[in-house]
């Protein structure tokens, strides 16, 4: 194990680097950000290391650097690589063989997540399957949900849905022979594990993308806001969001009536502009 951090605490490369530095920083005062970038051969570049912090992609060359400042093991090293490929995966397939990587990698894969957990989120149609089981009847032929399933899913890829949904606990067969919920809405919970949620919310925002593009069936509320405001109205706002999610969370397990429709919400709130960095002149 690292002397300075353990590695495998890490999920993301930039968080493990920034904590790193601070951590080797308290045993040896000139490990400073910028001597890291004199060490990894940037003296013309004394941002570097923090540019990487706010997200600038690293190339391989690099990467190979920072192992040798980091003074990483055979096997850090190859977890260090692999952080820093599931970070800057350009699509969801890379990401998610990306992440299976990782996991057999870990000395200890349940720190990152429970493998039924990350099944779970590895795919959208589980979490609708779930709530498609509270608005329709459904038995053991899923012919009728794979026909009215939006997007579609092959069948044989809800058969096994279903199949995971009751090794999780999350569906039985009810007197009638129907399979039904056991729970009325799904939490990450201790399972919230940063890279493994994203791949999932990225699934959702292609769900709307879809939507988006497809004549929709049923009333579909799609709109868009671009704005400019203060940094204290932002967070009044971001405030107001979450208000409004625990309120539609209270709409949810409040309903009483038989559902009838499955339906997905996602919020996006984000900067179009990158953090702001003082120039000399304005220091």
């Amino acid at each position: 194990m690292n002397r300075f951090l353990d590695i495998y605490q890490f999920t993301h490369f930039r968080k493990f680097l920034e904590e790193y530095q601070a951590a080797r920083a308290q045993a040896e005062p000139g490990f400073t950000r910028t001597e890291i970038c004199n060490l990894l051969g940037m003296e013309k570049s004394r941002s570097y290391f923090a540019d990487v912090l706010r997200g600038k992609k690293v190339s391989p060359r690099m990467v190979a650097k920072f192992i040798e400042v980091l003074e990483l093991d055979k096997k850090e090293a190859k977890y260090f690589e692999t952080l820093v490929q599931l970070d800057q995966a350009k699509s969801d397939a890379v990401r998610n063989a990306t992440m299976q990587e990782l996991l057999k990698l870990h000395p200890n894969p349940q720190h990152i997540l429970n493998e039924d957990a990350y099944e779970y989120y590895s795919r959208w149609y589980h979490s609708a399957l779930f709530a498609i089981l509270d608005a329709m009847d459904v038995g053991d032929d899923l012919t009728p949900v794979q026909k009215r399933i939006f997007p579609k899913v092959p069948l044989g890829k809800l058969k096994d849905s279903l199949t995971l949904l009751e090794r999780l606990g999350l569906a039985r067969k009810d007197e009638q022979g129907f399979w039904k919920p056991t729970k009325e809405s799904i939490s990450s919970g201790p399972y919230n594990n940063a890279e493994l949620i994203k791949q999932y919310q990225l699934q959702c925002f292609e769900l709307s993308k879809q939507a988006l593009i497809t004549p929709p069936k049923k009333p579909t509320v799609m709109s868009t806001l671009t704005f400019s405001i203060s940094s204290e109205a932002y967070k009044k706002l971001e405030a107001e969001l979450q208000e409004f999610k625990a309120k539609a969370r209270r709409i949810i397990g409040e309903d009483k009536e038989k559902a009838d429709g499955v339906y997905q919400m996602n919020i996006h709130l984000f900067s179009l502009l990158d953090e702001r960095r003082e120039t000399k002149d304005e220091r």
